[in-house]
């Protein structure tokens, strides 16, 4: 009997065993398993989002001596910019009827976009606005005799549409390996309310000018 019963543990023994090794076995694929997909995850998460750059262009900018730079982003009227501001961050707005209430709105408004979205490395540049997507080739005749003063009357009279766009990247590598990451740009988006598109710079070195008055304005209001 005493041989039988320990025969009995034995094989009970080796039993559990085996089903404690499995089990343990399971519970570390598992753990691997989460840890790889967590990894992948925070991988995705940190990349930028998949973007297609628009073809090449052929119009040269006069003031740079290369083709316009192409930026992609959300087209934000500074009236709109204002509006946004008073909506999502009143509290941290100037009074009213001080000078520099709209430049001050406008700040605060891209540092709400920033800080709720987690992107900072944006700009603002003005971009031809085309009401069909395709800039008319006889803008750029006409910026051109506009900034060289040359042409006629009437070619400097062609009007052109112009809007501020918040540019999130550009078309040039250093630019666009530093785009946003997808959860950045669907905040974005979000709180914006419409979606990105690509968008032709109009005159760089004339916003360049207005960005600096505008920090010049915002540091002696701060």
């Amino acid at each position: 009997m005493p041989s039988s019963l320990s025969k009995l543990f034995k094989t009970m023994n080796i039993s559990s065993s085996h089903r404690d090794c499995h089990s343990n076995n399971s519970k570390t694929t598992t753990t691997q398993e989460i840890g790889t997909s967590s990894r992948q995850l925070a991988r995705q998460q940190s990349e930028p989002f998949e973007l297609v750059r628009p073809p090449k262009q052929l119009n040269i900018n006069p003031i740079i001596g290369r083709p316009y730079n192409q930026y992609y982003g959300y087209a934000i009227p500074h009236d709109w910019l204002i509006r946004f501001a008073e909506k999502e961050c009143p509290e941290v707005l100037l009074e009213r009827d001080h000078k520099s209430y709209e430049f001050h709105a406008m700040m605060r408004g891209r540092e709400f976009i920033s800080t709720r979205s987690g992107f900072w490395s944006f700009d603002f540049k003005h971009c031809f606005n085309p009401k069909d997507g395709s800039v008319p080739p006889l803008w750029f005749d006409a910026f051109m005799a506009r900034y060289f003063k040359s042409g006629n009357d009437e070619m400097r009279a062609v009007q052109i549409d112009i809007v501020p766009v918040f540019t999130v990247c550009s078309e040039r590598d250093d630019s666009f390996e530093k785009r946003p990451t997808r959860e950045q740009m669907d905040i974005m988006t979000e709180l914006i309310g419409y979606a990105p598109q690509w968008w032709r710079e109009w005159r760089a070195t004339e916003y360049i000018i207005e960005l600096k008055f505008f920090a010049l304005i915002v540091n002696r209001v701060l």
